[in-house]
């Protein structure tokens, strides 16, 4: 999908949030963990969930077999948490903390702050806007990226997915966004797409390449 826009002036965009990069040890996570990750982290963060724009990205493991229900933790397994640069002290109470996910052990070391970058191509794995059709899915993003951030940029959404929650399954798709003007990125990172970015939706990341995304029908 894509739109023709006006040519679109330099502007700057100052980021409100800071991504931290935490070590994990661990050996085994479920594979359906997002729900067990947030409940987990706002029980040593209370104020979490009621900070605009907090999110915890999708966190990669390594599947033994495919349709496994558990997720190996080894030393390149992060977790990455978007907060607000205010609250960058009230973080350290995370480190040293050891979440319970389902009876396996997650314990949680040191932070890195990571700021966001500009680049053209961002990639959420995965967007939650209330729609579980593809069509009512790409008008919704439409919607949203017209409306809310005033940006008609090319995109391109993935498959469709399931992500099982304490409310009953989510319905949503991967979802690359491309040209999108160096401020628009910064705020599209900073702000999220969608709901529930606490499980891990509608957090954008930068991209390299569009390649690896499956195209959608326009």
């Amino acid at each position: 999908m894509s739109w023709d826009w006006p040519e679109v002036k330099p502007e700057e965009y100052v980021p409100r949030m800071i991504d931290l990069q935490f070590d994990l040890v661990g050996t085994i996570i479920p594979v359906e963990h997002a729900q067990l990750l947030a409940d987990g982290l706002q029980r040593v963060l209370p104020w979490l969930g009621e900070e605009a724009g907090a999110g915890i990205q999708h966190m990669k493991g390594a599947e033994a077999n495919s349709g496994d229900v558990t997720l190996y933790i080894n030393r390149r397994t992060k977790l990455f948490v978007r907060v607000p640069k205010a609250r960058l002290g009230d973080m350290q109470r995370l480190t040293g903390q050891t979440l319970d996910l389902a009876g396996h052990m997650l314990q949680i070391g040191r932070f890195k702050p990571r700021e966001f970058s500009p680049f053209s191509h961002i990639y959420s794995h995965f967007v939650d806007t209330g729609s579980a059709g593809e069509e009512q899915f790409v008008q919704d993003v439409m919607r949203e990226l017209d409306g809310h951030f005033q940006l008609r940029c090319g995109f391109i959404c993935g498959k469709a997915q399931t992500l099982q929650t304490a409310s009953g399954p989510l319905h949503g798709f991967s979802l690359m966004l491309h040209n999108v003007p160096p401020h628009k990125s910064l705020q599209l990172q900073d702000e999220g797409l969608g709901r529930n970015h606490l499980l891990g939706c509608g957090i954008f990341i930068p991209h390299k390449s569009i390649a690896p995304v499956a195209p959608a029908t326009s």
